[in-house]
């Protein structure tokens, strides 16, 4: 991976894998990667018809579903539970707890993707399935907003949210835990200290812990992303 490629990379610039029969996986921005603590992101694309079934691992994922519908069967509680997945469900499962996504729409399913490795285990009632309400009144205005993502019980990923900037606007210098963010909609820039990332939707971003960046809507549109934020291991 390139030097450019570490913090930002666009998925149509993106390694192609397949999983299974109608399932793309294209890897995004990682951490660490391969090592145990390692973050990585991916853009999945499940075709009309086909299921996305994930290999266990030891860790957490996210998963956001940017389109499409479908149905997620996930074993916990000693049973297999199903739940309707629509553009904007986002959702957080334990790597060892077997899941899977079928698309049961009329176009492809796509969804970002980050998961942690962790050396803890997870109870069998860990994750859960969210949807975010972005059609409140106050999101059909072009002005800044945010929508929190409800998550608890993970050990790494310590929240994210939908954040969106109005043209024009730029964050000041800021650092903190390290981040990854999936630009949805417009275009801007990732500036990390005084090397700047052209952004346009699709693109992923990784910013790593204690590294001053700042984030800037060079569009005319709302600067849209999602963004995670992951810290050292610890107990729920």
């Amino acid at each position: 991976m390139s030097g450019k490629e570490r913090f930002v990379r666009h998925w149509k610039d993106s390694s192609l894998t397949t999983s299974a029969p109608g399932v793309q996986i294209l890897d995004l921005v990682a951490s660490n990667y391969p090592s145990k603590n390692s973050i990585r992101s991916s853009l999945v694309i499940i075709g009309q018809g086909s299921t996305f079934r994930p290999k266990e691992f030891s860790g957490e994922a996210f998963y956001y579903f940017l389109s499409g519908n479908g149905i997620l069967v996930w074993h916990h509680d000693n049973t297999d539970l199903s739940y309707i997945i629509d553009n904007d469900t986002y959702a957080w499962l334990p790597g060892a707890h077997r899941h899977s996504f079928e698309n049961t729409g009329e176009g492809p399913m796509r969804c970002f993707v980050v998961i942690c490795q962790t050396n803890d285990s997870y109870k069998m009632r860990d994750g859960s399935v969210k949807k975010l309400d972005l059609l409140k009144p106050t999101g059909r205005k072009l002005a800044d907003s945010f929508y929190g993502f409800e998550i608890q019980g993970t050990r790494r990923l310590l929240g994210g949210g939908y954040q969106l900037f109005s043209p024009g606007k730029a964050q000041n210098d800021h650092s903190h835990d390290e981040e990854i963010v999936y630009l949805v909609r417009g275009e801007g820039k990732l500036v990390v200290g005084s090397t700047e990332f052209e952004l346009t939707a699709g693109s992923a971003a990784l910013t790593p812990k204690s590294i001053k960046h700042r984030l800037i809507n060079t569009g005319h549109d709302m600067f849209g992303y999602i963004v995670l934020e992951f810290g050292q291991e610890c107990k729920p």
